[in-house]
């Protein structure tokens, strides 16, 4: 599923009318219909609500007054209130407009905040207000008028409808806009756009569907085949994504990985990349540790063969252990490197000695992106495996030179720029976590909640990388640029479903980096009955 700008939006309708004849209104028709679809699902006693209408007066209130007409025919009694003169009202939308008049809706005209006042006291006795103010295309904060009529929706006690997005949230913006609609439900139509996944208002969604008014599915891929347009992971593509298992195949058959990871302190960062490298697939993990903690690590996790490294005073791993370290390496399907390393200098030199030797995909993470952040020109050798870079928003700032305020405006633009230079695949983690492959092709994360904000949560997300990666590569499956973002894709799809599958338990607050490994054979199930054929 294709993420899309408002001006892309405005583009498909347009094809749409030109190449496959539809007229513009039967579009508005059809947004129409889908919208009292939904009330009618989401209201087992709609006869019985009483419902206001709120229309702009540009094609997001159209398809407001078309759902006014479809109520009315079936024997509701909605009230529509336009915010505007009716002379005001063109196109498509004064069509509809017209048609409401001839068959007697009740139509407020409201063209002040005064006239607002006198009305607003009617919809505090209302069941549902559906918000079919403005669409996609504001870029300005609201102001006068309808700031005025947003504030007071606001304020309602009843259930809140918003046609396409809710009005006063910039479509084409992850940051949030000063005031918009607290919707209890969106209906968006052909495909969400860049606020609805990525933005920093999700709550004022509500609810999100998506659902189509007629553009041919064929432009939509059109869009996705030409890389114009960020995907959107769902259930029934990463369903298809998971390594076959044989009933001939044995350990070796999903590969054996390595984690590099730990130091005297931090123990679990390691334990906890492992481990989750296990429970996501791979046949054999090999953690490589600072020798004053190895026992303790093998001793956690007896599944788990480890491997003792020189280490310094601190004890992390000391210049000594690059030489063996990179021997082992090379023995295995991926590794995943930097979980609780420590930014010691000769610990971001083992780092560095790694980078410039292996020749295996590697995913890269905490205090080895910090290394990197010293000297990106590691990222540009000739001949280099699949690099996979997995930093949060200010470890991205430390690596790409930019401001983190910018990278949160725009992670997808700053992901791609990032992934195209340097020539790697970039896991951009975040509120939605953001997959930018060199090949300039973007994928984003719908999954996971809130409760994932806490200690481990990226060391997890490295073990299930790292494990995916290698199960692909012993299959064979990352000799092209597509598998290796498939892998990432599945991987990261995993760590956020099982994150949403564990809060189910734990609650948001409770939720902790060891419940999201234990959910992972609960991911595997869920995506297994995805039925996306």
């Amino acid at each position: 599923m294709i993420i899309v700008t408002s001006e892309q939006m405005r583009s498909l309708d347009q094809l749409t009318i030109e190449e496959t004849g539809i007229p513009g209104i039967v579009l508005m028709e059809n947004a129409g219909i889908h919208l009292y679809n939904f009330l009618e699902a989401e209201f087992e006693d709609l006869a019985g609500k009483r419902i206001s209408i709120i229309c702009g007066k540009g094609n997001n209130g159209g398809d407001g007054m078309v759902l006014a007409r479809q109520l009315t025919i079936r024997g509701y009694f909605p009230e529509v209130i336009l915010l505007a003169e009716t002379s005001a009202v063109t196109g498509d939308a004064e069509t509809n407009l017209r048609i409401l008049e001839n068959m007697d809706v009740t139509l407020v005209e409201v063209t002040s905040e005064e006239e607002w006042f006198e009305t607003a006291e009617i919809l505090e006795e209302n069941d549902i207000v559906v918000d079919a103010i403005l669409g996609t295309g504001i870029d300005k904060p609201l102001e006068g008028l309808y700031a005025t009529v947003v504030g007071d929706l606001n304020a309602l006690d009843c259930y809140i409808l918003s046609v396409d997005i809710p009005s006063g949230i910039f479509s084409d913006r992850v940051s949030a806009s000063p005031l918009a609609v607290e919707a209890d439900a969106t209906v968006t139509f052909t495909a969400p756009k860049i606020a609805h996944i990525l933005g920093r208002q999700a709550a004022c969604l509500g609810e999100l569907s998506i659902v189509p008014i007629g553009t041919p599915d064929e432009m939509l891929l059109e869009l996705e085949a030409a890389g114009e347009a960020p995907m959107v992971l769902t259930e029934d593509f990463l369903s298809m994504l998971p390594v076959e298992r044989s009933a001939s195949s044995y350990k070796g058959s999903y590969g054996h990985v390595g984690i590099i990871a730990g130091s005297r302190g931090k123990s679990g960062a390691a334990s906890l990349g492992s481990t989750a490298a296990l429970r996501a697939g791979s046949g054999l993990v090999t953690t490589f540790l600072p020798e004053g903690i190895q026992d303790r690590v093998a001793c956690a996790i007896p599944e788990i063969m480890t491997e003792g490294f020189p280490e310094t005073e601190t004890g992390s791993f000391s210049l000594g252990a690059a030489d063996p370290a990179a021997l082992l390496a090379a023995s295995k399907d991926a590794i995943g490197i930097g979980p609780g390393l420590t930014t010691h200098a000769e610990t971001s030199e083992v780092v560095y000695e790694l980078l410039r030797r292996i020749k295996i995909p590697a995913v890269i993470d905490a205090d080895a992106l910090n290394a990197i952040a010293q000297d990106t020109s590691l990222l540009q050798r000739e001949n280099k495996p699949p690099l996979v870079l997995t930093p949060h928003p200010g470890e991205f700032s430390r690596l790409s030179g930019l401001d983190r305020a910018v990278i949160l405006e725009d992670p997808l633009a700053t992901a791609k720029s990032f992934a195209e230079k340097f020539q790697v695949w970039l896991v951009l983690k975040d509120f939605r976590t953001v997959i930018a492959s060199p090949d300039g092709s973007l994928w984003v994360s719908p999954f996971g909640n809130p409760g994932m904000a806490t200690a481990g949560m990226g060391d997890v997300l490295t073990g299930i990388l790292t494990s995916i990666m290698g199960q692909y590569s012993a299959a064979g499956l990352l000799e092209t640029s597509r598998g290796i973002t498939e892998a990432l894709c599945l991987g990261v799809g995993l760590h956020g479903i099982a994150g949403d599958i564990a809060s189910l338990e734990t609650g948001l607050e409770s939720l902790t980096a060891g419940d999201v490994i234990e959910a992972l054979p609960a991911a595997y199930e869920y995506l297994e009955d995805t039925d996306w054929a």
